[in-house]
């Protein structure tokens, strides 16, 4: 298994054992906060192979909520339309 990120972990015990959880959890409720604010109902978030970055999408419109453990230099840890943009397809239509 590749290592998502530069996880010690990885490197010390050769497997990932959800070691980025108590990291990744926080970001995924603020993720969740903000696409729920725009009107977006998110499915659960899922991780992208190989990448520090887990995303969710809306399950009436399509748009994705993002959360990246390792964002580049001045990047955002949670990003996506659904976090910003308000839902196309609000409730009840």
């Amino acid at each position: 298994m590749q290592k998502c990120k530069d996880c010690v972990a990885m490197g010390l015990l050769g497997n990932c054992d959800d070691y980025c959880r108590e990291e990744r959890e926080p970001l995924i409720d603020e993720a969740r906060r903000s696409a729920e604010q725009h009107g977006h109902t998110l499915t659960e978030f899922d991780k992208v192979k190989d990448y520090a970055i887990w995303q969710a999408k809306c399950v009436r419109c399509g748009q994705l909520a993002v959360i990246n453990l390792d964002p580049p230099p001045n990047g955002a840890d949670v990003y996506g339309e659904a976090t910003t943009i308000a839902c196309l397809q609000p409730q009840g239509e």
